[in-house]
């Protein structure tokens, strides 16, 4: 299981393991540590068949000495730890733990952590500020506790075959320990191919194999067996659902100008260097310019890298953008022309880090970013992941913000909002979601998907699926859901496209304090005289090229994706229409056949063929039934 994903840590393993191991001498004994006569009393015949074994491949980014080598143990002990990611607050919490006696033999995060449950038990969560999926081993109680971050940014899958359990980074760990039948979820598969639901609940689409969701946590008393194992959720984030303004705007443009600030800050912690994410937007311009201030106002030395993904096809380019921002701060920018064509030849190595089929080949964009910074020898880098969600940016939001403000305020105030968007620009986009809108329900009201209708003639009947979990109306809520829900896809495919070059991806915008702020603030601040995202657009004046600053078109991370299809046709349609093709226990081949013609096909400009085209690959790398 560690050595298949030797690309998340290649710096270093470790083992450590309690009962009984078969070939335990197979393991490196300079990594190992084994207690084999510790588990005796372990209930329904475990001990006698096993025991407890934790793994750990390492990515050294804080205390790059064999100090921060993983299982890690307490000082008594007593407590073990496997870890995944970072805690950026460490550095606040260690005097407060020194002060309850704990002393350190480190100086990384993971050995804080530790101390931190073995003095506050699972409370320890809620004081800390980043990312991570973890378990800790109590061998004195043979107790497992295991958590994952409050929004999900790192991982955590878990499975359960009789006496056995199993959790890890990713799914393909566990199938290759055993767990899961070895098939696929007909059900959620289906549901991914017609309304691309993936990654937003428990359920995986490997049958057998779940994962925690943003913000729970696991207990487990080992003795009494695999039923007593319990799942609770121990971060829920409340939030607003009043749209009246309440007069606090200056003390949220204040609070907002800090926060941002100081979640760069934290996530700038690292004995490696740190990279940036350049898009060319507004949120990855934004933490470029902040550690640009940051590193100026520090002792910090070398250049900022950043990373920009690039085409030559003007329509999905923003070099023009990105090349403002670089020439405003002097970074030195690196950039990647994803070559579209070669994403047929690395469709397999794409699909297996990626563990779930991508629902669009912007996740291969990105692939060539990471790429990219792991040949710049960069192994942290921080980009604007989640802004959209936290901060309304996505034009969608529009419709939903002006409905919410004319049902809750009134239809005139909706009005004056609408004038405002026609002087910023940002109408012409509100107008082309409200009719994209109102096309989709027009879809589902006669039975149709509501994202492809082209779908309905090539599903077979019975995965013809209501959508299990439509998003809500309101604008409020639907924040909150993008957050908790939405934006799970986005976050595996970063976390997937990174580690699978050995670099870790860091989110500022994804800190728990700003996205609380935008959360509880009353919705009339967050859209505001015309402006998506004002607060960002106030508090970047002056340091953030206007043209960049005040942009209303949205390009999104996109790709030539409808040319690569033209291109590909005749390979697309003897792929999908071969008779071992797996996509056809859920697509009648007939259909699919007369649906496929270069004619129908130009008019299609969502991601329904790349799922389809994705599931394909996916079942056939994994060999799932």
């Amino acid at each position: 299981m560690a050595d298949l994903v030797s690309y998340r840590g290649p710096d270093d393993e470790g083992f450590a393991w309690w009962g009984q191991l078969l070939n335990a001498d197979a393991l490196p004994a300079d990594k190992t540590v084994g207690f084999p006569d510790s588990n005796e009393n372990v209930s329904n015949g475990a001990a006698a068949r096993g025991g407890v074994f934790l793994a750990h491949r390492r990515l050294s980014i804080i205390d790059l000495s064999p100090a921060g080598h993983q299982p890690m143990v307490s000082t008594d002990g007593r407590f073990w730890i496997v870890f995944n990611g970072e805690v950026y607050n460490y550095r606040e919490l260690r005097p407060e733990l020194e002060r309850e006696g704990y002393r350190f033999r480190s100086n990384c995060d993971t050995e804080v952590i530790l101390a931190a449950y073995a003095c506050w038990g699972a409370e320890c969560l809620h004081r800390f500020n980043g990312m991570w999926g973890l378990s800790i081993y109590d061998s004195q109680k043979q107790v497992l506790f295991a958590a994952r971050d409050r929004f999900g940014v790192k991982p955590f899958y878990y499975a359960v075959d009789g006496n056995r359990f199993g959790f890890a980074s990713e799914i393909k760990q566990l199938r290759a320990a055993g767990f899961g039948s070895g098939r696929a979820d007909r059900l959620r598969v289906a549901r991914f191919i017609v309304h691309q639901k993936i990654d937003s609940d428990r359920e995986t689409l490997f049958e057998g194999v779940q994962q925690l969701l943003p913000g729970e946590a696991l207990a487990w008393d080992i003795r009494q067996g695999t039923n007593a194992i319990r799942t609770y959720q121990y971060y829920s984030a409340s939030h607003s659902r009043d749209m009246q303004a309440d007069g606090r705007l200056d003390e949220y443009r204040e609070e907002f100008r800090h926060l941002l600030d100081d979640s760069v800050r934290l996530r700038l912690r690292s004995d490696v260097p740190v990279g940036t994410c350049l898009s060319g937007g507004l949120d990855s311009s934004s933490i470029v310019v902040t550690v640009h201030k940051l590193i100026a106002a520090s002792s910090r030395r070398g250049p900022q890298l950043s990373f920009t993904s690039c085409f030559t096809d003007p329509r999905f380019d923003e070099w023009q953008y990105a090349q403002l921002v670089v020439d405003a701060t002097g970074v030195q920018p690196h950039r990647t022309f994803p070559d579209m064509d070669r994403l047929w030849d690395e469709m397999d190595d794409f699909i297996w880090h990626q563990d779930q089929p991508p629902a669009s080949t912007s996740a291969y964009a990105q692939w060539n970013v990471m790429r990219l910074v792991k040949q710049n020898r960069i192994k942290v880098l921080l980009d604007g992941q989640g802004a959209d969600e936290v901060m309304a940016g996505y034009h969608y939001f529009l419709i939903k913000f002006l409905a919410s403000v004319g049902k809750q305020c009134s239809w005139t105030e909706a009005v004056k909002h609408v004038a405002a968007l026609r002087r910023t620009g940002l109408w012409f986009a509100a107008r082309r979601s409200l009719l994209a809108s109102a096309s989709a329900a027009a879809r589902r009201a006669v039975g149709l998907s509501g994202t492809s209708s082209w779908l309905t003639s090539v599903v077979k009947p019975e995965f013809r699926v209501s959508n299990p979990d439509p998003t809500p109306h309101s604008f409020q809520d639907h924040l909150r859901w993008a957050i908790s829900a939405g934006l799970q896809q986005l976050l595996r495919y970063e976390e997937r496209n990174s580690m699978a070059f050995s670099v870790e991806a860091r989110t500022p915008f994804l800190d728990y304090r700003l996205v609380e702020l935008f959360l509880n603030m009353c919705g009339a601040y967050k859209i505001r005289d015309g402006w998506t995202k004002p607060f960002l657009r106030e508090a970047l004046e002056g340091s953030v090229p206007d043209d960049v600053r005040l942009r209303v078109d949205k390009k999104g991370f996109v790709t030539p994706e409808l040319a690569w299809y033209l291109k590909h046709f005749d390979r697309i349609r003897k792929v999908l229409l071969s008779p071992d093709s797996p996509i056809h226990a859920w697509l009648d081949p007939a259909e699919l056949d007369k649906w496929l013609d270069k004619k129908r096909l130009a008019a299609t400009r969502d991601f329904s063929l790349f799922r389809v085209l994705a599931v394909h690959f996916w079942m056939l790398r994994f060999g799932l039934q």
